[in-house]
Parts: C-alpha cells; sequence; structure tokens
C-alpha cells in the first residue's frame, strides 16, 4: 500500500507539495514530586501534504468549532486523533510556524500504510 500512496504523492505533487514537520508523538504522562502529571513526547521529522479544509468539510464534523484554523494533512503512517474517552491522542505536528493539534482522524488506507488527520493551529 506504500507504493499506491507515492503514486498518488507523485500525481499530486503540484497541487499539494510535501511539506517537512515535526511530529510531536504524545508517549503518555509522567507523574511529578508534587503529584501533578506532565506529558512526555517524541519528536520525530515527517513528510506531510496540507490541504484547506473546505467549509462542507467543517460543518460535517460534529461539534467542530468552526472559527478556529483546520486544515487536512496526508501522511504515511497511523496517527490517531484526539479521544479522551479512550485516554489517546494528544500528538500534535509543527510546521508554516504553528504547532497543529490532531483532533480526528476521518480516513485510514491500507490498514497502517497512510491516513488523513484533520489538524486544528494552536495558539502560541
Amino acid at each position: 500500500m506504500n507504493g499506491l500512496f507515492s503514486m498518488a504523492a507523485a500525481v499530486t505533487a503540484v497541487l499539494l507539495p510535501p511539506v517537512l514537520a515535526t511530529l510531536r508523538a504524545h508517549e503518555g504522562c509522567i507523574t511529578l514530586p508534587d503529584g501533578s502529571t506532565q506529558p512526555r513526547y517524541t519528536d520525530l521529522l515527517v513528510t506531510i501534504r496540507v490541504q484547506p479544509a473546505s467549509s462542507a468539510d467543517l460543518t460535517q464534523t460534529e461539534g467542530l468549532n468552526q472559527s478556529s484554523d483546520n486544515c487536512f494533512i496526508y501522511l504515511p503512517g497511523t496517527i490517531k486523533g484526539l479521544d479522551r474517552t479512550h485516554q489517546f491522542g494528544g500528538d500534535s505536528l509543527i510546521f508554516d510556524g504553528s504547532e497543529w493539534l490532531v483532533t480526528g482522524q476521518p480516513e485510514l488506507w491500507g490498514g497502517t500504510a497512510w491516513c488523513k488527520l484533520l489538524v486544528t493551529r494552536q495558539l502560541p
């Protein structure tokens, strides 16, 4: 399936050029001596494709505040969106001078080959 992603990426490179980004993968939390918790992250360099989210895409995403800055990211591999109920997520991508929280994973192809992510720009 990675071959399919590579072919699709080559064809769409003019419309969605590759962007170098840092993936901050959430690795859980550690408990500090005072009892508070602090998240742990692992930073990985990745190549992504960025696509603006249309208003139709945003209205299909339940409960999303449309005043926020959102876009879609295409990325080889599997990244999960934020899910507090199941206690996973919290991953973010850093590109274009901003940090973007992964808030959803609307599509996944080939099991773990590549995915489409919904990301929301975070305040500096």
